[in-house]
């Protein structure tokens, strides 16, 4: 009876070696990264949040209750908090007025008459009970509820720029690298210049011109426009390093074509520095939008992402600090994550740092 040998992988001492596929070798170093594997729940909490923020128990982003202007964060219903407000703002005119502010005797008068009617308003008012965790804007709308939507606009940008960026970039440069000569000089000449095109100022101008109803649909195609040429220029050095390979000389010799070859043997050769270029494009994207909001080019009201919220936030700052640190701390923490994230696929990814691990 004829029997089958398998040959088994040993060590030099002749034990017996488990293989290991390289997802596996780098997620296991992956998971020996403390920080990034804190910053990798931080990112899964975020995306979870925003997808599930239509059925999380939050008021409606764009909601307004004027009498709840400017409620600070609390625990406690904002009728509280508002009566607790104007109760402190009445002490203090009281106490100017006594020590000789004469002229503040008619906005003593005011603010006494406006105490007693928000009193009325708030035993009638069902709103009263509302609690507003984080606060409230200045058109009385729930900070929480909008940090939420706004996180979901800044990570949809973030997202679209990357998927923009693999979808164009990985195909341009892998086929320049691949097909080399001519073709690839022409190819990259191509990305000179796009990259001497002056990109924020192109995205101003598009913003200015256009009619801002359709901000997020200009912001994703002035991030399509240059989001692909440095992810293109990797790609094409990466598959240039490997298109003489062995293994590709046997796929040619097999009869594989020129496209087989590239998305079958070298983009998932490569596919370990896409992933951590992904990962670090993001913050970027989420910048840029940012930087635009700020400058009052981004997205347009009732919507808001977290630049547009900072933006809001920076005009009453010293008087109403909630509003810009709520979306300023939630964006800082979320863009630390992904760097923290990417640096940690970068080292997972790495061939290097096998023997570091």
């Amino acid at each position: 009876m004829a029997t089958t040998t398998i040959n088994k992988a040993v060590n030099e001492f002749n034990q017996q070696v488990k293989p290991v596929s390289l997802w596996a070798d780098a997620w296991r170093r992956l998971a020996k990264n403390r920080m990034a594997l804190i910053a990798l729940w931080i990112v899964v909490i975020y995306a979870a949040v925003g997808l599930l923020a239509p059925i999380l128990p939050i008021f409606d982003y764009s909601h307004q209750e004027i009498m709840f202007q400017n409620i600070p964060p609390s625990l406690r219903p904002a009728g509280e908090v508002a009566v607790d407000q104007a109760t402190k703002k009445l002490d203090q005119l009281r106490a100017l007025v006594a020590s000789g502010r004469n002229d503040l005797q008619d906005d003593l008068t005011k603010a006494t008459s406006d105490l007693e009617a928000l009193k009325v308003m708030v035993q009638s008012d069902p709103a009263a009970n509302n609690v507003y965790i984080l606060g409230t804007d200045y058109l009385g709308r729930d900070m929480l509820a909008r940090t939420i939507y706004g996180g979901r606009i800044s990570m949809l940008v973030g997202l679209v720029g990357t998927i923009t960026a693999m979808l164009i970039g990985v195909i341009f440069g892998a086929i320049a690298g691949y097909v080399g000569g001519r073709a690839d000089n022409l190819m990259m000449r191509f990305v000179d210049i796009m990259y001497s095109l002056p990109y924020m100022l192109i995205v101003i101008i598009m913003m200015s011109m256009f009619n801002r109803s359709g901000a997020i649909v200009i912001i994703f195609v002035a991030i399509a426009l240059v989001s692909w040429l440095t992810i293109a220029r990797v790609v094409r050095g990466q598959v240039i390093s490997l298109k003489n390979a062995e293994f590709i000389e046997a796929a040619r010799c097999m009869g594989a074509g020129p496209i087989r070859i590239i998305f079958k043997y070298l983009l998932p050769n490569i596919l370990g520095v896409i992933i951590i270029f992904t990962t670090l494009s993001i913050p970027s994207f989420i910048m840029s939008e940012s930087f635009l909001s700020y400058l009052g080019l981004g997205i347009s009201a009732p919507l808001a992402s977290w630049g547009t919220l900072v933006s809001d936030g920076v005009q009453g700052m010293e008087l109403y600090p909630w509003r810009l640190l709520v979306p300023a701390i939630t964006m800082t923490v979320f863009l630390f994550a992904m760097n923290f994230l990417g640096d940690g696929l970068r080292d997972a990814f790495d061939p290097q740092s096998k023997n570091r691990a």
